[in-house]
């Protein structure tokens, strides 16, 4: 359920504590703990579990990315915490902490099935750990709550503001969610640093929380995330995350204050507490491992073959990578500015590379590790790039061209590890350089099909569509974890789109009664389509931007395209469903996808 019950210090004693640190502001020793413990506590046995990650979290605050430090708590919890809770289930939990909100909120979801938990506040004036109470200050009292006694069915963002230590400023909040279907305040009457004596109160203020949330969750099914911003004591956060329930609630954004931000709103984007959760890994079987590690040791077998290339580049070398692969008088018009500047093969990190065939698991499923100059692949990710390979040729061909694409990145395009990262904050120029990194790969695979199999050329068309079929594919396996994708990535989906329209043009061809040659598909391949979707919800999150692919949070669709100097824009209608279109999102069906765009490439190109 989530929910943590809160014990008052008169309540019956436990038979042990755990004393629970979660530092950052402040730091708390074990006798700083232990002297703020009730007198009935004190005789009592104690574990003490210290979850310091003080820098990490410090690192979080200035970058953004929490990421790191979410999956290094998750951890921490996993390995220190629950074997001691599954030990001494009768054992209380007494928590001193002080990090920030994000994380102490998903720290409170992660205690959820606790049987008994309280908490300890630092007193902010008298700079203590213990409940201390102020001569003539009244007690924490909660204004009246808006109850949600309606249904509304529309898609939506709800944002509920906790203020108990500040007063969080709705004009700032909507700053972030500009319309929120549902927007609550919960707030004490008088908001101080100080403001609690009891635990009793912040009881009070978790049980308003949690009766926000399940009448979210009962009245409001369109909502699919709340944003959360509080202004609450550290202990208190914990108590509001504890009520976050796993089956019942949305997600829960919550948000770091960063007043010192230049023109962007001061409520920053942080932990996605009860977000999708990865399911876990099902376990490979031994004939996966042997063809990962067969693929691996293929990969290295193809690399020594583009190493070849490069040094017969490097011999002699040509005025540019184009007029390499494909000499001809006057060159090809088509390919200038940008695409003049990529790189001839060996002007690349390849002669210095080679492919690590002994790594089987890695996070980033495929990555170039610099320091070390290898390549290495995860088993799990090359068993799922072979369900949608599973011909042995054509997972070569994968491999080679995703080899060839990462090159093309490292070369004067200068995506390398330092620079790439929160590369995703700017979605239109990774989108031109992907563009122009594919179709450099997809050239560079021509080429050297050509120079081993000649006669698997001789079609450019076929064989181009071809490589857009294998390229699509591969992307696909990227993301590909078995379940129905919820959200994708705006950026991504437009590389897909403009994949899926290249290859309705390449199968279009040159016209009636007209030969498509070599010379065309590389007159196409210069041109990036200018296709893009409206209509799915928009999702801000880590300064990225994503579609929510749920059928209900549908605004008007729509589909703009730029083709020949004119604008196209194509609504759903009955022969072109965009529905059927992000259905075949969710599914990653590429061939749904393309077919449902086949019906507007046809009102466009006649």
């Amino acid at each position: 359920m989530g929910r943590i019950f809160m014990h008052e210090t008169n309540d019956t004693t436990p038979s042990g504590l755990i004393l629970l640190s979660q530092p950052e502001q402040l730091s708390v020793t074990p006798k700083d703990m232990v002297d703020a413990l009730p007198e009935a506590y004190k005789a009592l046995p104690r574990l003490t579990v210290d979850l310091d990650v003080v820098e990490l979290a410090r690192q979080a605050v200035r970058t953004r990315d929490w990421g790191a430090t979410q999956r290094a708590l998750e951890e921490r919890v996993r390995k220190e915490l629950v074997p001691l809770r599954d030990k001494h289930p009768d054992y209380r939990i007494i928590y001193f902490g002080s990090s920030p909100i994000p994380l102490t909120v998903h720290l409170g979801f992660l205690l959820e099935t606790w049987q008994g938990v309280e908490v300890i506040p630092h007193h902010h004036t008298r700079r203590l750990w213990g409940w201390l109470s102020e001569p003539g200050r009244p007690p924490a009292r909660l204004k009246p709550v808006r109850p949600l006694d309606y249904r509304d069915n529309s898609p939506g963002e709800a944002v509920i503001r906790v203020s108990t230590s500040h007063l969080v400023d709705p004009k700032a909040t909507l700053r972030v969610i500009p319309k929120p279907l549902v927007d609550i305040d919960i707030e004490l009457e008088r908001p101080a640093e100080d403001a609690f004596s009891r635990l009793e109160e912040m009881q009070e203020v978790a049980r308003a929380f949690r009766e926000t949330l399940d009448a979210i969750g009962d009245r409001f099914p369109g909502i699919q995330r709340v944003h959360l911003f509080a202004s609450v004591q550290p202990g208190m956060a914990l108590l509001l995350g504890a009520q976050i329930s796993k089956t019942m609630h949305p997600a829960v954004q919550t948000y770091q204050y960063a007043r010192n931000t230049e023109n962007e709103p001061y409520h920053v984007p942080a932990v996605l507490v009860n977000g999708p959760s990865q399911p876990e890994l099902e376990p490979l079987t031994e004939e996966e491992k042997a063809r990962a590690t067969r693929d691996r040791e293929q990969l290295a077998r193809e690399l020594k073959r583009l190493m070849g290339r490069a040094l017969a580049e490097q011999r002699n070398p040509a005025p540019n990578w184009l007029t390499g692969l494909f000499p001809k008088p006057g060159g090809h018009p088509g390919f200038s500015s940008h695409w003049l500047h990529m790189p001839a093969l060996h002007e690349t990190p390849l002669l210095k590379t080679k492919v690590d065939v002994e790594t089987r698991m890695i996070e980033d499923s495929f990555r170039y590790l610099h320091t070390l100059r290898v390549w290495q692949l995860d088993d799990h990710w090359l068993a799922r790039l072979a369900k949608r390979h599973p011909d042995d040729t054509r997972r070569e061909r994968a491999l080679r061209m995703l080899v060839l694409h990462e090159l093309a990145h490292r070369g004067p395009q200068g995506l390398t590890s330092t620079s790439s990262k929160e590369i995703g904050r700017f979605p239109k120029v990774l989108e031109e350089m992907d563009y122009h990194a594919d179709v450099w790969a997809m050239l560079y695979e021509y080429v050297l099909t050509e120079q081993q199999n000649p006669p698997e050329v001789e079609d450019p068309q076929e064989f181009f569509l071809e490589l857009i079929r294998v390229a699509t594919e591969t992307m696909w396996a990227f993301n590909d974890d078995g379940q129905p994708s919820r959200e994708i990535q705006i950026r991504r989906l437009n590389r897909y789109l403009i994949w899926y329209w290249q290859y309705l043009l390449l199968e279009h061809g040159a016209g009636k009664g007209q030969k498509t040659t070599l010379d065309f598909v590389l007159s196409l391949l210069a041109q990036r389509p200018i296709i893009e979707l409206a209509g799915p919800t928009v999702l801000p999150r880590d300064e990225r931007v994503f579609f929510a692919l749920d059928a209900a949070r549908m605004n008007i669709p729509e589909l703009a395209l730029y083709h020949e100097g004119r604008l196209y824009r194509h609504g759903a209608r009955y022969d072109f469903s965009i529905d059927e279109l992000l259905d075949g999102v969710r599914m990653r069906d590429g061939k749904q996808i393309r077919e449902v765009l086949r019906a507007a490439f046809e009102q466009t190109v006649r």
